[in-house]
């Protein structure tokens, strides 16, 4: 089954709706290709936002960090 269902609207446009799930069963041969293809650019761009993410926490983290406060303020960084 995947996340996702893809939504084709009247002017030819795809929306892509993670709230719906689709089963297998209902696809045929060439939606099920689209549907794989779709799948794998999904979990890429979720591992790039959460990588983006993850840098953004550990840059907080560091700005916050006295240790590194000091290490600047003695200009060593």
């Amino acid at each position: 089954m995947f996340d996702f269902r893809i939504i084709i609207c009247t002017d030819g446009t795809e929306i892509i709706d993670r709230a719906k799930c689709t089963v297998y069963e209902t696809l045929t041969p060439c939606e099920m290709v689209k549907y794989i293809e779709m799948d794998i650019q999904l979990l890429v761009m979720d591992r790039m936002e959460r990588k983006a993410r993850a840098e953004t926490e550990h840059e907080r983290k560091l700005a916050r960090n006295p240790f590194r406060k000091l290490v600047c303020l003695c200009g060593l960084v």
